[in-house]
C-alpha cells in the first residue's frame, strides 16, 4: 500500500471506509479500463473506473445518491449505475455531457441498427471517389448538397481553416444528416461518433494533444467512411448497455457549474470527483474542434473553466476561487456524516509544481469537511503521466457544525472570485 495515511476520527465512524482504502492498492496497473462505454470517446484526464467503483462502493449502499461536480465523461455515473446507485454528473462543457449523456442512455439494439442502416442510406454516394461530385442526382441527396452549400459553414474562416474543402462539404453532409435523426438518443450515439473522427479529418498537428494547427497538413481522407466505422464501433458499446445489470434510469447529466450544483441542501450521500488538473489539461484547447461543432465557443468555456486560461498570470488564484466554491457546495448539498472522495495530482503550472492535494486539504477543512483518511498512487496506468503520484482523499462532512453557514461562506467565495476578476 503506498502511503496510506489513517485520520482518527470520532467514535470509529469512519472504520469500514479506512479500512476499505489501506488494506489494498489502489494502483490497478493491468486492469481493464475501457469495459463498456468507458472508450466510446476520447477524453484527457479520464477518472480510472475501477478508482470511482472501489470509492462508490466504499461510501454508499445501492439506491443511495452519488454526485460528481466534474463528472467529464462520465466515469462516475457508468460506475454508479453498475453498483445500482443513483447518480448526477455536472460539467460545463458541452462536449463533456454529450458523451456523458450517451455513455449512460441504453437504445435498444434494432434502434441502433436502423440508426446505421439510415445513415448509411443517405451517405453512401459521399463514400465515392473525390473527383465525382459531392452527391448524385437523387432528389433526397439534391436537397442535401443545396443544404451544404447554404450552410454558413461553408465558407466560415474558421472552418476553412481546419478543416480542407471537400472534407468540410462531407462533414457539413454528416452532420445535417445527423440533424434529420429525430431520436434524441440516436442523435446524441451519431454525433458522439461525428465528434471521435474530426481531429484526424481536420488540418490539425498529429504530434500534440492539443489542437495546433500544421501548415503543412497533408491531404486528408473523406470522412465519411471513417464516420460509419465509428458509428458501427459506438452503438456496438451502447447495445450493450441493455444487457448489463446497471440501473441507467437513475443517472442524470446536467449542464452547468460545480459552483452552484442543481441539488437540495443535504440531499447527496457521497460526493466522488476527479477535479481538474489546473492548467495541465486545457479541456476547451483539446475539445475545440468538437466544441465548435457543437456550436459552443471553446474559448467562452476556457474562461469559465475551473483552471481555464492557462497562460494567464493568475490562473492558480482562479482555480482556487472556484475550487473553494465547489467544496462550498460539495459541503451544502452532502448529508451530514458522509463523505466526499477526491483524486487528486500535483501539476506542473507555468513551470512550478501547484501542491492541489495539501491545497484541496486547506479549503476542504473550511467546508466542514474532516479528512478521514488518504493514500497515493503511482498512475502506472496513466498515458504521459507527468504529475507523479496521484493522491486519494476522503473526507467526513462534520456532523454538527460549529461555523457560520455554508452558504454565508459561499459569499465570501464570490466575493473573492469578484476580488480575483477585477484584477484581470
Amino acid at each position: 500500500m503506498t502511503g496510506a495515511r489513517r485520520v482518527v476520527t470520532p467514535s470509529g465512524s469512519d472504520d469500514h471506509v479506512i479500512n476499505g482504502v489501506t488494506t489494498t492498492s489502489w494502483e490497478y496497473a493491468d486492469a481493464d479500463t475501457q469495459h463498456l462505454t468507458h472508450n466510446i470517446h476520447r477524453y484527457s484526464g479520464k477518472f480510472i473506473p475501477q478508482i470511482a467503483a472501489r470509492a462508490i462502493s466504499l461510501l454508499t449502499k445501492p439506491g443511495e445518491l452519488v454526485v460528481d461536480p466534474y463528472c467529464g465523461s462520465g466515469t462516475t455515473l457508468v460506475e454508479s449505475a453498475l453498483l445500482g446507485r443513483r447518480a448526477v454528473g455536472v460539467d460545463l462543457s458541452p462536449l463533456a455531457v454529450l458523451i456523458a449523456r450517451t455513455k449512460v442512455t441504453p437504445v435498444p439494439t434494432a434502434k441502433l441498427d436502423s440508426l446505421r442502416r439510415d445513415l448509411t442510406s443517405t451517405l453512401e454516394n459521399l463514400k465515392s471517389n473525390e473527383d465525382m461530385p459531392l452527391f448524385r442526382a437523387s432528389s433526397t441527396e439534391s436537397a442535401l448538397s443545396s443544404q451544404v452549400q447554404r450552410d454558413p459553414r461553408f465558407n466560415d474562416k474558421w472552418f476553412r481553416k481546419w478543416f480542407q474543402p471537400k472534407v468540410l462539404e462531407d462533414l457539413i453532409a454528416i452532420d445535417l444528416a445527423i440533424g434529420q435523426v429525430m431520436d434524441a438518443r440516436l442523435q446524441d450515439v451519431a454525433r458522439v461518433a461525428f465528434s471521435d473522427i474530426l481531429r484526424k479529418s481536420s488540418n490539425a498537428h498529429s504530434g500534440y494533444p492539443n489542437v495546433m494547427f500544421d501548415k503543412n497538413a497533408p491531404k486528408r481522407a473523406k470522412p465519411v467512411k471513417p464516420f460509419l466505422k465509428t458509428l458501427a464501433r459506438v452503438c456496438e458499446m451502447i447495445s450493450s448497455l441493455e444487457k448489463a445489470d446497471a440501473r441507467w434510469e437513475g443517472v442524470r447529466v446536467d449542464l452547468g457549474s460545480a459552483t452552484a450544483l442543481p441539488l437540495e441542501d443535504c440531499s447527496v450521500d457521497a460526493i466522488v470527483s476527479h477535479p481538474p488538473y489546473i492548467g495541465s489539461i486545457p479541456y476547451a484547447e483539446y475539445g475545440a474542434l468538437s466544441l465548435k461543432w457543437l456550436g459552443a465557443d471553446p474559448k467562452e468555456l476556457d474562461k469559465k473553466l475551473t483552471g481555464g486560461r492557462r497562460q494567464s498570470p493568475d490562473v492558480v488564484e482562479r482555480f482556487r476561487a472556484g475550487y473553494d466554491r465547489m467544496l462550498l457546495e460539495a459541503s451544502r448539498v452532502l448529508r451530514p456524516g458522509r463523505h466526499v472522495f477526491l483524486m487528486v495530482g500535483n501539476p506542473i503550472v507555468r513551470g512550478e509544481t501547484v501542491d492541489l492535494a495539501a491545497m484541496t486539504l486547506e479549503l476542504a477543512e473550511r467546508t466542514g469537511l474532516q479528512l478521514a483518511v488518504r493514500t497515493e498512487r503511482r498512475g502506472v496506468n496513466r498515458r504521459a503521466n507527468k504529475m507523479g503520484a496521484e493522491h486519494l482523499l476522503f473526507f467526513r462532512k462534520i456532523e454538527h457544525l460549529r461555523r457560520s453557514d455554508p452558504r454565508a461562506e459561499l459569499s465570501l467565495a464570490t466575493t473573492e472570485v469578484s476580488e480575483v476578476r477585477s484584477r484581470q
